[in-house]
């Protein structure tokens, strides 16, 4: 597994390429939805943004302060398998327990133009935290099994360079400029 050091690295590199294409989005591309099954940007968006605070910045604090987690158990075979090869397998995934992906609304373009980046900056404010952590307790993730706060950090950043393949998919939708 990668070191919170390298993992912060690549956090920095993966979320540039998110907030650049904030800033060449028009509002209208931003919500475009090819077809009812798939995600617009901004769906994606909010994904992006309310796991990041909600799902792994909030179970990387729940490790740190041994709470909501146990000492003991580990990441399962899925768990093991995405943190050997550095990557979520090229698919699309259903959240589970649901059958389906959720839909969620978008805060519009300017509260990502304007909070994005925010994300980052908190983020990058754990990994010395993260670092010192002796990595004993954990929390459980529905699929990846239990992890501790290093595992979690780099889960997050494997998460977005997840979607960044959905990114550029969703791109490739979009209508072409009317001349």
């Amino acid at each position: 597994m990668k070191h919170p050091k390298e993992v912060s690295e690549q956090l920095k590199e993966t979320f540039k390429a998110f907030e650049e294409s904030l800033h060449s989005y028009s509002e209208k591309e931003f919500e475009y939805k090819h077809s009812e099954e798939i995600w617009s940007l901004a769906q994606m968006y909010e994904h992006l943004y309310l796991s990041a605070i909600f799902f792994f910045m909030a179970n990387i604090n729940r490790c740190l302060e041994k709470r909501k987690g146990e000492f003991g158990k580990g990441p399962n075979e899925a768990g093991l398998f995405v943190m050997e090869q550095n990557a979520f397998p090229a698919k699309k995934f259903i959240r589970p327990g649901t059958g389906k992906t959720p839909e969620p609304s978008s805060k519009g373009l300017p509260f990502y133009q304007k909070n994005f980046a925010g994300i980052l900056s908190q983020l990058l404010e754990k990994e010395s935290l993260v670092s010192k952590d002796e990595g004993e307790y954990r929390t459980e993730h529905p699929v990846l099994g239990f992890l501790n706060a290093a595992e979690w950090y780099y889960n997050m950043e494997i998460h977005l360079r997840h979607h960044l393949r959905q990114k550029k998919e969703l791109e490739s939708y979009l209508p072409a400029p009317s001349t």
